[in-house]
């Protein structure tokens, strides 16, 4: 702060005053003689040309100009160091308030600011990922809970059609001379669901990768159980309605037999043929309204998944929204991890931007490869010049 203050001291801005005004007048003389005396060189040369003496006197003037031009500069010195050093003072205070000044305390809270804003942008990409791969395993178990029990179920279909086609076929094989048998058998068709079908009751769906080999055993284990009251209420239903329209259908299918039994063979065959017509169609019903209630029963287990589904969904999405995010601006910045990545920066550069530069353009964009390449070609002991039909060299020959 002393020095600071130090250059606003009256001594200071006495010097300003006392040594500016004749500085000045001094250099501009020095400047007027020296473009006029060069000015009267370019004369000469424009009416006359060239020659070995007038090249002489050219060297000569512009060695002057250049001591003049260092009288000059010794000449203002002690003036505009006293006005670098206030615009310094002006900018040195200025720059340490200046947030993009690395180093300043603005910049380091900044810093502070971009570290915490990056932490919290990493949180809640974490959480968003975190949500995802939850909502991902999420629908894997519904998907997998609804195939396991559609696989189930399949089986257990499987399992009733087997059974009442049983029924069927001892029906449709009912005579005259096996009626007793015939009956004594379908009577005995037990209603209640075979427990040996169930205990050794086994998924065939695919696993899917989001779950473990165990946490797909237990679903599989839970829907099982969870199916048991249903198939044992169904397979009761099932058979005990199959079985008892039979039942119920035996002694009037006997008088019908008989009937056949006691016919001509015209007769009989009518009869016959009413009979089995009858008894499809009764079939068809019958199967129709179980394929009914199968797709019904079907349609409501997937509208239940997808409620649930959709309710897990909004549920992580409400849980996802962070309290607090500052605010921020992200944006993309090239980190080079190997010199080959330099290449690949200017083969970008050239294809979006520098193939439509002009040469002159291009050789202030090139300015240091260019020099560097010109030092290489003016080495005395080892020059390297470039081969190729797009550059060519040329002699810059300067008077000494």
């Amino acid at each position: 702060m002393n020095n600071e203050i130090a250059i606003f001291e009256p001594q200071n801005v006495g010097t300003i005053v006392s040594l500016a005004p004749q500085a000045y007048k001094d250099n501009r003389m020095s400047h007027d003689k020296c473009i006029a005396f060069g000015k009267a060189l370019l004369g000469r040369v424009n009416a006359d040309g060239m020659d070995d003496t007038l090249d002489q006197e050219i060297a000569t003037y512009i060695d002057r100009a250049k001591k003049t031009l260092r009288k000059m500069n010794a000449n203002r010195s002690a003036v505009t160091q006293i006005f670098d050093s206030i615009r310094s003072a002006y900018t040195s205070i200025e720059n340490e308030v200046d947030p993009a000044k690395k180093g300043t305390v603005p910049a380091k809270l900044q810093e502070i600011r971009n570290a915490y804003a990056a932490k919290k942008k990493e949180e809640r990409e974490a959480e968003n990922r975190r949500i995802y791969q939850q909502q991902l395993k999420s629908n894997a178990i519904a998907r997998y809970a609804t195939e396991v029990e559609d696989n189930l179920i399949m089986q257990f279909n499987g399992l009733v059609a087997a059974a009442c086609n049983r029924l069927v076929e001892l029906d449709r094989t009912l005579t005259i001379e096996n009626y007793e048998a015939t009956t004594a058998a379908v009577k005995a068709t037990d209603e209640e669901l075979p427990k040996d079908w169930y205990e050794n009751l086994r998924v065939s769906v695919p696993m899917p990768s989001a779950l473990t080999p165990e946490e797909a055993r237990q679903i599989a284990e839970d829907t099982k159980r969870k199916l048991l009251q249903r198939f044992t209420q169904q397979y009761a239903f099932e058979i005990s309605t199959n079985r008892d329209e039979i039942i119920d259908r035996l002694p009037s299918k006997r008088k019908e037999l008989e009937r056949i039994a006691q016919a001509n063979a015209e007769e009989a065959a009518r009869i016959k043929a009413q009979m089995e017509e009858r008894e499809r169609k009764e079939a068809q019903q019958r199967e129709k309204e179980r394929l009914e209630r199968e797709a019904k029963e079907k349609a409501e287990a997937a509208l239940a998944a997808q409620k649930n589904e959709m309710a897990d969904l909004f549920s992580n999405a409400q849980a996802g929204v962070p309290e607090y995010q500052p605010k921020m601006q992200v944006k993309k910045r090239i980190s080079v991890l190997n010199p080959d990545g330099f290449m690949q920066i200017l083969g970008m550069w050239w294809a979006q931007y520098g193939c439509t530069l002009s040469v002159d353009e291009l050789e202030k964009e090139f300015r240091k490869q260019i020099t560097f390449c010109n030092r290489l070609a003016n080495d005395k002991d080892n020059p390297l010049l470039i081969q190729s039909e797009h550059i060519e060299y040329v002699d810059d020959v300067k008077a000494k």
